[in-house]
């Protein structure tokens, strides 16, 4: 049955008028008379008796109305949700991302898919970022946002605003009563760090800012994720480097000051090339025009 004859069976049990039912349905009297019948043929029963007196619903046409009129709202129901899905308004989206990524604007940009798109469930996933590679690799999540570079270069990425590096020290540290730091100001003391492993790049890169001003790494425990090296810097385990988005979170016992020369990790936002999906691309769009806007 399609829904388009049980519009026009409902037209007339309305109507109760071929001709009227056909002018407002914008067919022809012969084209109505066509669906219904072909539409009783289908159903297995008369719905209609049409004589020169007029028309007439049938027991069977009587019970044939209201499935007929939930079928049809179904029908357009359905419909809708297909057009809200072509354009990325309905549907699910699994995000993964880095507890980095978490002390950005993500949050914010989350907040505002949502309101943007309240039928699109989300699945929310906070991991580090090879994992998160790792996941878009194997179609476990549909965007991740994460630290470039990346190791699968048949990922796309979108670049977001980089995420700062300051130093978390103990408060009461020499280091906390400094006007400015270098990285020479580090020497001889013990740093914190994420291992090599969870951000290979970035620990190259801050290893060698230290050795360039000849200074040798003093790592004396490795720590992730970085709100964990917080905690330890606040318990005087040592110093250590942490995003400007962690510091604003701020924590009892720690003093954060920039270095100079100090790197910034960088952001992106992941995706398999044949899973960007509508629902993938509005989410890039509103979460870039929310980066853009803090």
């Amino acid at each position: 049955m399609d829904l388009r004859s049980i519009e026009c069976f409902l037209r007339v049990a309305q109507t109760l008028h071929f001709g009227r039912a056909a002018s407002e349905l914008h067919l022809s009297q012969p084209a109505l008379s066509q669906r219904i019948r072909t539409l009783e043929r289908d159903v297995g029963a008369v719905l209609l008796d049409r004589d020169r007196r007029g028309v007439r619903l049938t027991e069977a046409g009587r019970a044939f109305i209201e499935p007929a009129k939930a079928a049809v709202a179904q029908g357009e129901r359905a419909a809708d949700a297909a057009r809200r899905a072509e354009r990325g308004l309905h549907g699910r989206l699994r995000l993964g991302f880095t507890v980095i990524a978490s002390y950005t604007a993500l949050p914010g940009a989350i907040q505002a898919f949502r309101r943007t798109c309240p039928q699109v469930t989300l699945d929310l996933l906070e991991i580090n970022s090879p994992a998160v590679e790792a996941a878009l690799d194997r179609g476990e999540i549909d965007l991740g946002v994460l630290h470039p570079p990346l190791e699968r270069s048949h990922l796309r990425t979108r670049a977001l605003p980089d995420e700062p590096f300051v130093l978390a020290i103990p408060a009461g540290h020499r280091l906390a009563g400094l006007s400015s730091i270098g990285f020479a100001d580090l020497a001889g003391e013990p740093m914190l760090a994420a291992p090599r492993s969870v951000g290979p790049v970035l620990f190259d890169a801050m290893t060698s800012c230290l050795r360039s001003a000849g200074v040798e790494p003093r790592i004396v425990q490795e720590a992730t994720p970085v709100t964990t090296l917080a905690g330890l810097v606040a318990a005087g385990a040592g110093i250590g480097f942490v995003t400007r988005g962690v510091a604003a979170a701020t924590r009892p016992g720690v003093v954060f000051r920039e270095v100079a020369g100090a790197p910034a990790v960088p952001m992106a936002v992941a995706w398999a090339e044949s899973d960007n999906s509508a629902i993938g691309r509005r989410f890039l769009d509103v979460a870039e025009a929310h980066f853009s806007s803090v």
